[in-house]
Order: C-alpha cells, then sequence, then structure tokens
C-alpha cells in the first residue's frame, strides 16, 4: 500500500534515474527567464519535479529536493545569497509533487487523470508561487507581497494551463515506457 509516508526501494536504478533528472534540471534551471529581478521568474523545472515526485514518492521527494536545493545554490552565481527559507519552499514543494504523483500513471485520454493533474498543478503552483515564495520575498527583500502582485506576480496564473498541459503530456509518454512503469513500483 502506498501512503504518504512510505520510502520506495532505494535500487541502483532508481537512485540513477533520481540522479539524471536532478542534473536534468540542474541544467533547465539555467534557462529560465526572469521577468522581475527577484520576484518573478519562469522556469520548467516543475517537469522533472513531478517525475521525481512520480518516482520517488513525498519522504524521498522532499529530502531529494531540499538538498538539491543547496547543491543548485552552491553551484550557482548566486552561492553567497544561500537563503534557507528557499531550501525549505522547495523540500515541501518536492513533498507535494510525490503526494498527487507518486507511483501513479496518466493516461492522455482519461478526463480523470486530466482532471487529477489540473488539481495537482494547480495546488502545486497557488502554494508554491502565490503563497510561500511571496511571503519568502517579503521576509528576506522587505518587497510587501500587494506590491509583488501589483508589480507582476499575478502573471504566473497564466503558467498553470502551461503546468497541466506540459505535465500530462509528459507524464503519460512516460506510462508508456515499460522502465519507467517499474520505477513506479515502489517495491522494485
Amino acid at each position: 500500500m502506498k501512503t504518504l509516508f512510505a520510502f520506495p526501494k532505494l535500487s541502483v536504478r532508481r537512485l540513477a534515474t533520481i540522479g539524471i533528472l536532478l542534473a536534468l534540471s540542474y541544467l533547465i534551471g539555467r534557462f529560465s527567464i526572469t521577468i522581475i529581478p527577484k520576484q518573478l521568474v519562469l522556469s520548467f523545472t516543475f517537469i522533472l519535479e513531478s517525475i521525481i515526485g512520480s518516482i520517488s514518492g513525498p519522504l524521498l521527494a522532499f529530502l531529494t529536493l531540499g538538498i538539491f536545493d543547496v547543491i543548485d545554490t552552491l553551484f550557482s552565481e548566486k552561492a553567497g545569497m544561500f537563503l534557507i527559507g528557499w531550501t525549505i519552499m522547495e523540500a515541501i514543494l518536492g513533498f507535494i509533487y510525490g503526494a498527487f504523483f507518486y507511483g501513479k500513471s496518466f493516461s492522455w485520454s482519461s478526463k480523470k487523470d486530466w482532471l487529477y493533474v489540473s488539481l495537482a498543478m494547480t495546488v502545486i503552483t497557488i502554494l508554491g508561487s502565490f503563497i510561500m515564495t511571496p511571503w519568502l520575498i517579503q521576509h528576506y527583500y522587505h518587497v510587501p507581497i500587494l506590491a509583488q502582485f501589483i508589480a507582476g506576480r499575478w502573471i504566473k496564473i497564466f503558467e498553470i494551463p502551461i503546468r497541466i498541459v506540459v505535465t500530462m503530456t509528459v507524464l503519460s509518454q512516460l506510462t508508456r515506457i515499460p522502465e519507467y512503469r517499474k520505477l513506479l513500483n515502489p517495491k522494485n
């Protein structure tokens, strides 16, 4: 039985796959688009975070994305600006990705799957982009939350349909790969 606090078997295949996904996330993160400095950044790392959540579960995704945030900060131009709040936020979002996607396979033609992914991506985007990030920016950079939304944070609302379509496309295609299906089983 899969529960929120289940920890999948840490096979070499699973660990290697997570490592490859983190390396891809690091590369994709370098191609993020800054719209408003320190406030509004568009990135496609959510795709890889969804996949990590689906094969690792909530607890392992929590640890993986939390540790990855520390490593990512150390190897970036912002190495001297490490802030623990961002790491905690990434870890919490990793837990949520794992809670929604762990061990689940999706079908492009299933309306139920579309509804489920829509709910998941809406919750994750609202929590990450509209609650935790504005609060952290206000806390660390003293930019009021209202000013962030006036300056353009509200634009992130248009990211939700993009996240839904891209996530559904990627996860439904990955489900067709036998090796990926094996990773969805926590006992493998």
